[in-house]
């Protein structure tokens, strides 16, 4: 990320004891600052003093990509971003945050030429979270996603991501690649390809990202769900742990910048970045485009890495682990048909499928139709011709006239197709209280059918039935 920084460093001579002032063995001794997890590179080692940690000004300031002005008549470090003004003189205990003074704890001071400022409270002004680890003496920084925003002036694809409701969600090509070419840290990326027709090394044309990992649906869903209604029921949410064990192979922490793509259809890496969202992860972006779009621009493919197939280089450990936080089960749904002025059933599968008729599609189910009173609304309508995401207006259009204010679920064979109309609700137009039924058609199907009798309590059974029409029960997995 380019840096907007502009500073004249002043070497004061004759300053008073104060700004001499020289660290305690104790407070000299080795203080590490991590950064998202990177440690931070530092002239002048970190010093404890009232009980906080003091780093250099500039090296903080650029990492937080700050504008900054220092003001020798007044001895005045200023550092700007965005909306966000934070001052702060040297030898004095009171700041000047967005035009309002705010005490601090210990005031800045300069050590063996170089101005020291409080960690703490200029990382939380600027967004980040701090913590201390008493054991190791280490302060944790975790920035602001959009901290890592990247976004090329000029660019159509960049300008048009920069418009979406949550625009850190979502990355171009062109953007992917600049940051790959500077050697920016911590970016994961992984593509989730099937197997049999995407993951060709031979055929330029149809392979992984330079240097990418590689995940298909079998790696991160299943019949082992902790979901659903019966284990029979496939497609749905792996444990924690697996997903959590394949970041670990990917070599991710909670402080990476994740990148998920696919090939062709792209519905896949919108699934695989929604579980991902379950463990808390706040960085994960969607590749606009693709492979497709990566491919057209020309940049490099090949290399990749299976990461089923790789060892455990981190130990990834979920932030904040909450499957509920964007998933429906059955009883979500249900609710949702019975209540319709408060809630809206969008069905994102196709509309041979949603006019109960076995396509190709309809592998997994257990008979084919549809929810009574469920809206259908195909996923393929948010994408344009050249397979990106369509404008934020254009997928506000969409879907105006059926949201309406309203909680919403969407769903569709397997949760992977509705997985992608989910985040265009969520993260492209910033509507609240979305949920994507992870169980969908096959679950709901699965319980209308006759093979769930014993399997599933009769009330609940007898209930879905009356919610289905153009019901045709397969009796068995169709195939």
């Amino acid at each position: 990320m380019k840096k907007l920084l502009t500073w004249v460093m002043v070497l004061a001579l004759g300053i008073s004891s104060l700004f001499a002032y020289q660290p305690t063995l104790t407070e000299a001794s080795a203080i590490r600052v991590l950064i998202d997890r990177q440690p931070m590179v530092l002239e002048v080692a970190p010093i404890i003093r009232a009980g906080r940690v003091l780093v250099p000004f500039r090296a903080l300031f650029e990492a937080f990509g700050v504008s900054v002005n220092w003001v020798e008549a007044t001895n005045t470090v200023t550092g700007q971003r965005g909306d966000t003004t934070i001052s702060l003189v040297i030898g004095r205990n009171v700041a000047v945050v967005r035009g309002q003074n705010v005490n601090l704890d210990v005031a800045p001071l300069i050590l063996n030429g170089r101005t020291l400022v409080p960690l703490r409270f200029v990382a939380e002004n600027l967004g980040a979270d701090v913590t201390w680890d008493e054991s190791t003496q280490t302060v944790n920084v975790i920035r602001q996603v959009s901290l890592r925003r990247v976004r090329i002036e000029g660019d159509a694809q960049s300008h048009k991501l920069s418009r979406f409701a949550n625009q850190d969600a979502f990355i171009s090509p062109a953007e992917l690649k600049m940051l790959m070419d500077r050697g920016e840290r911590d970016v994961v990326v992984i593509g989730v390809l099937n197997p049999t027709s995407a993951l060709l090394p031979l055929n330029a044309a149809r392979s992984p990202i330079e240097g990418s990992f590689s995940v298909w649906r079998p790696d991160y869903s299943g019949t082992d769900s902790p979901l659903a209604v019966s284990p029979t029921v496939s497609g749905m949410t792996r444990s924690r742990q697996v997903v959590e064990d394949l970041l670990s192979r990917a070599g991710a922490t909670p402080a990476s910048m994740i990148v998920v793509y696919a090939a062709d259809a792209h519905h896949d890496a919108a699934r695989f970045m929604w579980q991902i969202r379950h463990l808390g992860h706040r960085d994960v972006r969607y590749l606009d485009g693709g492979l497709n779009a990566w491919q057209a621009a020309r940049f490099p493919t090949g290399r990749f890495a299976r990461l089923a197939e790789q060892p455990l280089l981190t130990a990834y450990q979920s932030p904040n682990y909450n499957v509920a936080v964007n998933n429906a089960d059955l009883a979500m749904v249900v609710h949702a048909l019975y209540n319709p002025r408060e809630w809206v059933v969008i069905d994102t599968r196709s509309a041979a499928e949603y006019a109960g008729r076995s396509t190709a599609s309809s592998r997994g189910a257990f008979g084919t139709g549809r929810l009574i009173g469920s809206v259908h609304i195909e996923w393929v309508n948010a994408n344009a011709a050249d397979l990106t995401l369509k404008s934020r207006d254009e997928l506000a259009a969409i879907f105006r006239d059926t949201i309406q204010g309203r909680r919403a679920i969407v769903l569709c064979q397997s949760g992977v197709r509705s997985a992608h109309t989910y985040m265009v609700l969520a993260e492209v137009l910033g509507h609240e209280n979305v949920f994507n039924y992870d169980g969908s058609w096959i679950e709901w199907s699965f319980v209308a059918s006759e093979v769930s009798v014993g399997q599933v309590p009769t009330a609940l059974r007898q209930q879905v039935q009356a919610l289905t029409e153009l019901w045709a029960d397969n009796r068995g997995e169709i195939k």
